[in-house]
């Protein structure tokens, strides 16, 4: 008896739970793994409260991402029955709206979205990227609106005794690429920045089709200049996306060049394998200064393309298609290679540009 007596009185008394645990808490098994862990000296109650006050901050902050993604997914599914309701009615209602009620249908659209856009965006503020996100998609479909509003009510395509005129899908497009400018500028997103690449190159093709330029070669020349500004602007890191905007300066770069190849019409075009090679030289120089992978795709491919093209060219197509394609493959490992050997010459020990 006096044994059990001695014993219960040199137990360690065991430790309450703090009274500021959150009483939902009580009875989880995170709970009672923290009081083994007290009772046993390993926590101290003060650590062990303060790990059930962070789970518990957790679970309403998980709960906010979700209601911010619902809102997300819900602000998509609006914006899409808003478009394809209104090309619905369009196309129901076109020949009977006249230029001012398609107009007017367009331009609410566009105002509704870019509206929306405005509104989704300031109300958490810039630094929220889904809403962010939100804000770029409702913005850059109020620049396709507003572009198709301003070539609706310019349209004179409906009347079959006047000229054919390229001032509408001119004016329609310069208003798209300022408009989604604008929503670019107010909410930098990848989808954004391509928005406003390809409106800059719509505007551009219906500015050769208003000053009558024919021909494949100018628009590539436009390309490869607007894929020169493109990385400019990413060089200069004026465009938030960098390591997009790389792509989408190589891509412009590399078809701009080919395309100025293909107006050849089969002869010799030395003036399109030199720039396209330029390109692959650039890419390759770029890459040797900041070593981004895309720089190194482009290269790689610029260098894949135009040797085999070069070959084919001088032999007359002698090689056929089995030549070429060794070509191409041998040329892909020599780029490959040397892509290597600048990245082992440069080192690994420089911080890597962010995109």
């Amino acid at each position: 008896m006096k044994g059990v007596v001695i014993v219960a009185a040199t137990r360690r008394p065991e430790v309450q739970p703090s009274s500021d645990r959150p009483a939902s808490a009580a009875g989880d098994r995170l709970t009672v793994a923290l009081d083994r862990l007290v009772d046993r000296q390993v926590l101290s109650r003060p650590q062990a409260d303060a790990v059930l006050a962070e789970v518990a901050g957790q679970a309403p902050a998980a709960a906010r991402e979700s209601r911010r993604l619902a809102g997300e997914i819900a602000g998509y599914l609006g914006a899409s029955f808003v478009v394809g309701a209104t090309f619905l009615l369009l196309g129901e209602q076109w020949g009977v709206l006249g230029r001012s009620g398609r107009f007017s249908i367009l331009a609410a659209m566009a105002v509704l979205l870019f509206g929306s856009g405005l509104v989704s965006l300031r109300r958490d503020g810039l630094g929220d990227h889904v809403r962010r996100r939100l804000s770029s998609t409702l913005m850059t479909g109020a620049a396709a609106a507003a572009g198709f509003a301003v070539f609706a009510v310019l349209d004179d395509s409906a009347n079959s005794f006047a000229p054919p005129s390229y001032r509408a899908p001119f004016v329609g497009s310069v208003t798209a690429l300022a408009v989604v400018v604008a929503g670019y500028l107010l909410a930098r997103t990848a989808l954004g920045q391509l928005g406003v690449a390809v409106a800059a190159l719509v505007a551009y093709g219906t500015l050769l089709e208003l000053a009558d330029v024919g021909g494949v070669a100018p628009f590539g020349a436009g390309m490869l200049a607007l894929g020169v500004l493109w990385a400019a602007l990413a060089w200069r890191r004026l465009l938030a996306e960098r390591r997009f905007a790389l792509a989408i300066a190589v891509a412009l770069g590399l078809i701009g060049a080919q395309l100025v190849l293909v107006d050849a019409g089969g002869a010799r075009n030395i003036p399109g394998y030199a720039l396209t090679a330029l390109v692959a030289g650039c890419c390759f120089t770029a890459y040797a200064k900041s070593r981004d992978w895309v720089l190194l795709a482009g290269g790689v491919a610029g260098t894949t393309v135009v040797a085999p093209e070069i070959l084919y060219d001088v032999t007359d197509g002698s090689l056929g298609a089995g030549g070429v394609m060794l070509a191409a493959g041998v040329t892909l490992l020599a780029g490959s290679l040397f892509g290597l050997r600048i990245r082992r010459d440069t080192g690994d020990g420089g911080v890597p540009h962010t995109p």
